[in-house]
């Protein structure tokens, strides 16, 4: 019995017959198939953040759709007054609102989202001071450099002013972004990196910015119903 098997398997010296040659073909396709992992339908990274990154940070920004759609949300129905209350737990209430303003106002042009442009903000500047210079004179609230100044359709080139240093800062990191369509990319260009990404501040720079628009988005999250997302402010965002 044993030898009548391995004739019907393997023809003569030992070579494989046809049969078995097809019947291993089958299986190695049906093995490939099954472990080639499949894209949801209709789904698709948010706008302005680069899929594929191994940041925790940005996956917990990227993993779900929704999360960049429920931000639009809040902004859409509060405008920038749930950013302004966050940013008042740091910050001259006045200030706090002016920021919150212009950093909405400036992704809604640039269709970036508020969250991520706040983390650069804070990142950058987490006292929110208008009249921080740099060493390296860097200028304001987004650290612009003076050489920025005037290159955009700002309504002010003077980058002491909270709301066109924000409207600098924000095309200068929109403008890495298009070039790039990589945030981490976009984020290192920001913080002068990409010629010097083997120091450690450098390769640091672009985690702390999405930990901050992380934080930033879930804290922006609770302003929604608690049919979306969960508990949230009582009465909404203060003005």
């Amino acid at each position: 019995m044993p030898r009548t098997t391995e004739r019907s398997v393997w023809g003569p010296r030992g070579v494989p017959s046809r049969g078995l040659v097809t019947f291993l073909a089958a299986a190695l396709f049906s093995g490939a198939l099954l472990l080639t992992p499949s894209a949801p339908a209709g789904t698709s990274a948010p706008s302005a953040i680069a899929a594929g990154d191994n940041d925790p940070a940005l996956e917990s920004l990227t993993e779900t759709a929704d999360s960049n759609t429920l931000e639009r949300e809040v902004v859409d129905r509060y405008d920038h007054l749930p950013l302004a209350q966050i940013l008042r737990r740091t910050a001259d209430p006045v200030i706090a609102n002016r920021v919150a303003r212009a950093i909405v106002k400036e992704s809604r042009q640039l269709q970036l989202s508020p969250s991520l442009l706040a983390g650069v903000l804070l990142t950058e500047n987490s006292r929110l001071e208008p009249e921080t210079v740099s060493r390296r004179g860097a200028i304001g609230l987004m650290q612009v450099m003076r050489f920025h100044a005037g290159v955009f359709d700002c309504d002010s080139d003077d980058l002491l002013q909270v709301e066109a240093n924000i409207c600098h800062g924000s095309r200068v990191f929109a403008g890495y972004l298009k070039r790039s369509n990589d945030v981490r990319l976009a984020l290192l260009r920001y913080n002068g990196c990409v010629r010097s990404m083997a120091t450690r501040s450098c390769r640091r720079y672009p985690s702390k910015v999405l930990q901050q628009a992380h934080q930033i988005r879930e804290q922006l999250l609770l302003y929604l119903p608690k049919s979306r997302t969960g508990p949230g402010p009582a009465n909404g965002p203060a003005s």
